[in-house]
C-alpha cells in the first residue's frame, strides 16, 4: 500500500460486537440439505446469468466498483446515466420493461 491507497485491499464484512456471538452460532449449525440444495440451486442460477458483450470483461478485478444482477457485466465506473446505457444497449438478462425505462431516461440525457 501506497501512502493511504485502500484501493487494492480486499473488503470483508463483519458483524458488529453486540450480534458477533450470534453470527458465530449460526455460522457453526451445519445447513440441512434443503438449505444446502437452494444454496446449489442459486449459485448455478448466478453462474447461468447471460454474457454482457459490452467489453467490461477485460475490467480487471481490483477496478470493478459493482456489478449488474441481470448478466455478468462490473463497472469499472459507475453513474445513473452509465447504468441507464448498460440497461438500455447491453444487458441481454434484464427485464424488458426495465430496458425500456433505461432508454427513455438514456435519451433525455
Amino acid at each position: 500500500m501506497e501512502g493511504h491507497d485502500h484501493s487494492e485491499c480486499p473488503v470483508e464484512l463483519r458483524p458488529c460486537p453486540e450480534h458477533a456471538a450470534d453470527f458465530e452460532r449460526r455460522m457453526a449449525q451445519p445447513c440441512s440439505p434443503e438449505a444446502e440444495a437452494e444454496a446449489k440451486r442459486l449459485r448455478e442460477q448466478w453462474e447461468a446469468r447471460p454474457h454482457c458483450e459490452c467489453g467490461c470483461v477485460a475490467n480487471e478485478p481490483g477496478e470493478v466498483v459493482g456489478w449488474c444482477l441481470y448478466c455478468d457485466h462490473t463497472y469499472a465506473d459507475y453513474s445513473p446515466e452509465i447504468e441507464n446505457r448498460h440497461f438500455a444497449e447491453h444487458c441481454p438478462g434484464a427485464p424488458e420493461a426495465l430496458k425500456q425505462a433505461a432508454r427513455a431516461r438514456f435519451v433525455r440525457h
